[in-house]
């Protein structure tokens, strides 16, 4: 009898959680929610009924014999104008960025070269974290003005700090290029204040940069249209951006911790490849053609479960405690931060080995006006928020 009433019990349970489920895909269909949590710590985005349309976006930056066209569309009086330049020295020129999400604009000198980002480097006094901007312009500039990264005319105040980004700045906003701008601009001159900024690629990155465009939204496509110019070539190796993204890497060590999108399978610690190996290899899927029998770590890095932009098993905490201990005995680190994943607030996970910071950004900018970030100095792990000044250690 105890037995038989467990189980109507358990079915009961089983039946709420599937109608649960099913009711909140509804509703997440229809626009009514945001996201469905199948458990707490994780949930599915919805798909967003995108009513975006041509507006305001740029500059883009592509060479051509020699010389750059960069190409924007600004405010002209009551209208949109598209404004092209001719850069005939673009090692020495600058663009001008507008956002029009917050009525600003900013100048930026264009790097004369690009150098490929080291995969390691040593921990500096204080790190500020954050993933899965997704082109919140907005989000990410209450962040790095609250927390003292830069002034209000978006320049680098962090002095030796070093800012972390650890991937998705593209895809569902609508302020994807002036957030790029924006941190490519910051990272010239954090290198000359003796910081540093980190751009990990996420996996919406490498979707844009590989041709898959399934959540780039329909400004985007209504600009290239206007624009004449293909939504595929705005990150192409011809672009200045593209070669900028082309520079980055999939994984980074900073001191201690080892920052990654999504994570290390254990298909890829099973390869034992380097920081340096894996980094190269997958860069160097950008814009080679698709091998037709990829092995070893091509082969891994072609399958979005296992790869480091796209692995979800730390953070659904699928993956063993003997897992993740390998890994950071792999690479001689303590801790490992990744994102992708989403969240309701910083979560430290197997022990505070890992921790997990891919939080709703848009809904906290939008609804509340705050961001949330990791905030690390002298090797200790803080959860901070923009409405306050308090840290609470992890």
């Amino acid at each position: 009898m105890v037995a038989r009433a467990y189980k109507r019990i358990a079915f009961g349970v089983l039946l709420l959680y599937v109608l649960y489920l099913a009711g909140g895909i509804a509703l997440a269909a229809t626009g009514v929610l945001s996201k469905v949590y199948f458990f707490p710590g994780w949930a599915l985005k919805a798909p967003s009924h995108d009513a975006s349309a041509f507006a305001p976006d740029g500059p883009i930056v592509r060479y051509q014999s020699g010389a750059a066209l960069s190409t924007a569309i600004v405010p002209r009086g009551a209208g949109l104008l598209i404004q092209t330049d001719t850069l005939t020295d673009p090692a020495r020129s600058t663009v001008r960025c507008y956002v029009n999400e917050t009525g600003t604009s900013f100048t930026v000198p264009l790097h004369p070269r690009h150098t490929v980002e080291p995969s390691e480097y040593p921990a500096p006094a204080k790190m500020l974290v954050v993933s899965d901007i997704e082109g919140n312009f907005k989000g990410l500039d209450l962040l790095l003005r609250t927390t003292g990264v830069v002034d209000s005319a978006y320049r680098w105040r962090f002095g030796n700090g070093h800012l972390v980004v650890v991937g998705d700045v593209f895809d569902r906003g609508l302020q994807v290029t002036e957030c790029l701008w924006l941190l490519y601009k910051l990272e010239q001159e954090a290198a000359r204040a003796g910081g540093k900024v980190h751009f990990i690629l996420g996996n919406h990155e490498l979707m844009n940069l590989t041709g898959h465009y399934k959540y780039v939204r329909r400004k985007y496509r209504r600009n290239a249209d206007s624009l004449r110019l293909d939504y595929a070539a705005w990150y192409g190796p011809e672009t200045e951006l593209g070669r900028w993204l082309r520079t980055k890497n999939v994984v980074e060590k900073i001191g201690s911790t080892l920052f990654v999108h999504g994570g290390i399978s254990p298909e890829v610690l099973g390869l034992r490849p380097t920081l340096a190996a894996l980094n190269e290899q997958a860069r160097n899927r950008l814009d080679a053609p698709p091998a037709r029998n990829p092995a070893g770590l091509a082969k891994v890095l072609a399958s979005p479960q296992l790869s480091p932009d796209w692995y979800r098993g730390l953070a659904q905490q699928e993956a063993s405690a003997g897992h993740v201990q390998q890994v950071l005995t792999q690479y001689g680190v303590r801790r490992m931060v990744i994102g992708h994943t989403p969240v309701t607030e910083i979560t430290p996970l197997y022990g505070g080995k890992v921790v997990a910071i891919d939080l709703p950004h848009q809904e906290n900018t939008d609804e509340q006006q705050l961001m949330k970030a990791l905030w690390i100095e002298n090797g200790r792990f803080y959860a901070i928020r923009t409405d306050t000044s308090r840290r609470e250690e992890l």
